[in-house]
């Protein structure tokens, strides 16, 4: 809400469902040197190549980190 805050860098799938549970901010944002997990549900719009979520910086900043499992 209060401006540009990364670029998303990956998603995180719900294996059961294989539906999308959250963007992930690895490169090129505001807390370098960790992933940053945005849940779907602090999503507004999409439009072109931007993602406009409903949440501030600050707000971002407090999220809770989910475990991410990567099969690289």
């Amino acid at each position: 809400t209060d401006g540009w805050v990364g670029r998303v860098d990956e998603f995180v799938v719900d294996v059961e469902t294989c539906r999308i549970t959250h963007l992930v901010l690895r490169e090129d944002h505001l807390w370098e040197g960790k992933d940053v997990t945005i849940p779907i549900s602090e999503i507004d719009r999409i439009a072109e190549k931007t993602v406009h979520l409903k949440i501030s910086k600050n707000d971002i900043e407090a999220l809770q980190p989910i475990p991410i499992k990567r099969s690289w």
